[in-house]
């Protein structure tokens, strides 16, 4: 499943501008109309400056300079705001005033759009600074224009911020339905585990029964003990069914919640009588001791029960012969602690049944999202699955 963090690719997609101080750089498509436009623009005016030969080197350099500092919003804001404002100064430094202050007005838009707001403000201070001085320039524009100049600049700001507000209101969207596919996933993936773990704690217990007793039906001649494997596959198949009809009334069903939410509750003391009836059927051993708290949450109880049954799964796997189980469930001080033990005896008699150990790891996760310990390991010509759980 991919980890990703929503939006993390965007985040490496970023200008460093925007990363660090809050500037946002032009979508795609906007870049590109931009570069195009002034790509227009610029052989317009290299056109009007070889048709007018009057025109000096100098106002033809600062006019071209004024274009590409405007292409520098698609990709660093700041700089092409700094240097459109250097352009106006400089041509206001050179009596030339005029055409690059209203180069900055027009560009208002690209600067609310791309800029934060105290840069928004920087900019506003520093054009109508260069307004001011601009009009103090023989020639360059009446005070009748400075009404036209501010009105152009709030059109073009207006213009941005629009355009600003409607991309933060996609992006937010964006991320909302990445969020929205992210639970989807995870609920998928939740849902899938759920079901495993009922296959595996239920099914796959009947099914092992059922393969373990065709196997005893395949090695012994006695009728007695042939009909009691038949029995046992005949029961355990049942169960089976009935399991596999539970699973897909659950999975049906949209209700939300556990399959013990859906009726599939067992209790600890039903789970017993289940375990050792069926390696009783075996030709098992068993021996129970169980003294269990008056109280338990129904978490704890529900993971006695998949204990019991996964160590029940296991014997019957894997013990040879008629091997000795004892099974304990008691409360001792504040925990519940249940072991099963189980005599190995000739391992290389006992019938083969493949295993991927899928149950145990399962059963580890679950103990220990109650604080729990499992331990599982070989002891003595015993091999030992032991569980401790705290009641709180």
């Amino acid at each position: 499943m991919n980890t990703t963090a929503p939006g993390a690719s965007h985040d490496r997609a970023r200008s460093p501008a925007e990363r660090v101080s809050g500037f946002t750089r032009l979508p795609r498509r906007g870049r590109n109309a931009l570069l195009v436009l002034l790509g227009l623009v610029l052989v317009v005016d290299v056109s009007l400056y070889l048709s007018e030969p009057d025109q000096t080197w100098r106002s033809i350099a600062l006019g071209l300079a004024a274009t590409l500092a405007t292409a520098l919003f698609a990709w660093w804001p700041p700089a092409a705001v700094v240097m459109l404002s250097l352009t106006a100064l400089l041509e206001t430094a050179t009596n030339e005033g005029g055409p690059q202050l209203l180069h900055l007005v027009v560009v208002a838009g690209l600067v609310v759009y791309t800029c934060p707001g105290w840069f928004i403000g920087a900019y506003v201070v520093c054009t109508v600074a260069l307004a001011g001085l601009t009009a103090t320039v023989p020639g360059a524009f009446s005070s009748a224009a400075l009404p036209v100049l501010a009105m152009v600049m709030v059109v073009s700001a207006g213009i941005g911020w629009a355009l600003r507000t409607a991309h933060r209101r996609v992006r937010r969207f964006a991320r909302d339905i990445e969020q929205l596919e992210q639970a989807r996933r995870e609920a998928i993936h939740v849902e899938r585990e759920r079901i495993a773990d009922e296959l595996h704690d239920i099914i796959a217990h009947d099914v092992t029964l059922v393969s373990m007793h065709a196997r005893v039906l395949e090695r012994v001649d006695d009728q007695a003990l042939r009909e009691q494997s038949i029995r046992a596959i005949r029961s355990s198949a049942d169960q089976a069914l009935a399991d596999i009809r539970r699973m897909l009334r659950i999975v049906r069903d949209d209700r939300p919640g556990t399959p013990a939410d859906h009726g599939a509750h067992a209790s600890v003391a039903s789970a017993l009588d289940e375990v050792t009836s069926a390696l009783r059927r075996l030709g098992a051993q068993v021996t129970v001791r169980a003294r269990l708290a008056a109280e338990m949450s129904a978490a704890i109880e529900q993971t006695i029960v998949h204990v019991l049954r996964e160590g029940a799964t296991n014997i019957a796997k894997h013990g040879a012969g008629a091997p000795v189980v004892s099974v304990v469930v008691e409360t001792v001080d504040d925990e519940i602690r249940v072991e099963l033990t189980n005599t190995v005896g000739d391992v290389a008699r006992a019938p083969y049944v493949p295993s991927s150990g899928y149950g145990l790891d399962r059963l580890r996760e679950r103990v220990t999202l109650l604080d729990g310990q499992l331990v599982s390991e070989s002891r003595s010509g015993s091999w030992v699955l032991r569980v401790h759980l705290p009641l709180r």
